[in-house]
């Protein structure tokens, strides 16, 4: 497995739009030296945490709330996607992790990656996101096939997120203002779910660079991590200046990953 050693940080506090017009800021830790890009992912999950916290406090002042509570876990057994990059972050953290709880995780990969095959869903699912993963109705309907099997997150510890600072992108941005019983059927024509989503799908993006230059978005399923950790090891990203790695980064995912409003 391809391990990033840990680097001297460096504080680094950088300026946001904000959708009123207004501006914020937000304070980042990234390497101070050289760095891939998976290096830089606890500043761009910071960043991350910026965006949906103002899509909250918008949604706030709309009069309406956020149901999301602690307890609630239904969005934890969703097909769960990761580009590359934080595809290796996940296992840095999982390699970081106390000896018990690495080693539930790591159970809990291996039980996931079991009834996957025994569903005949592995094949498939390596199928699409290989060679079909910018086709939305194949993807829609393994979203679909992975839901109905009710595959925990491997890090999911009592109904509780086991790694939640270092939780991926895509899960920070989502929340509900729908009643919670509604996340229990998100497959149903009967169902209407009410996201509060960020201004820019970081995690799209981060799907699409490499820390210098964007490709076609390269993902797999989060159970897949252990399984593709031979193919990702492989994985070379340039080391560059993380400054202006994530500075590059935003400016990307600003031209091509925001949302409509």
């Amino acid at each position: 497995m391809a391990v990033h050693p840990i680097l001297p940080q460096r504080r680094l506090t950088i300026t946001l739009d904000r959708a009123s017009g207004d501006i914020s800021t937000v304070a980042v830790d990234i390497p101070d030296a050289p760095a891939p890009f998976p290096a830089i992912m606890p500043a761009i999950r910071a960043v991350a945490d910026a965006f949906q916290h103002e899509a909250q406090r918008v949604i706030a002042s709309l009069g309406r709330a956020v149901t999301c509570r602690h307890g609630c876990d239904a969005c934890c057994k969703h097909l769960v996607v990761l580009g590359e990059a934080e595809a290796l972050a996940v296992l840095q953290t999982l390699r970081a992790l106390p000896q018990a709880q690495r080693r539930r995780a790591t159970d809990r990969f291996q039980d996931g990656l079991r009834r996957l095959e025994s569903a005949g869903l592995l094949p498939r699912l390596f199928a699409v996101f290989t060679h079909e993963a910018h086709d939305w109705r194949r993807v829609g309907e393994m979203q679909a096939a992975y839901w109905e099997l009710t595959i925990p997150c491997p890090f999911l510890e009592d109904g509780a997120c086991g790694i939640y600072s270092q939780r991926p992108l895509i899960c920070r941005q989502y929340a509900m203002t729908s009643p919670p019983a509604a996340c229990e059927t998100p497959f149903s024509p009967q169902t209407g779910l009410e996201k509060v989503l960020p201004a820019l799908d970081l995690a799209g993006a981060a799907a699409a660079f490499d820390g210098q230059f964007a490709h076609a978005s390269q993902v797999m399923p989060l159970l897949f991590c252990l399984l593709r950790q031979g193919h990702l090891a492989k994985r070379a990203f340039p080391a560059l200046d993380p400054a202006t790695m994530l500075a590059r980064f935003l400016d990307f995912a600003s031209e091509h990953y925001g949302r409509k409003a």
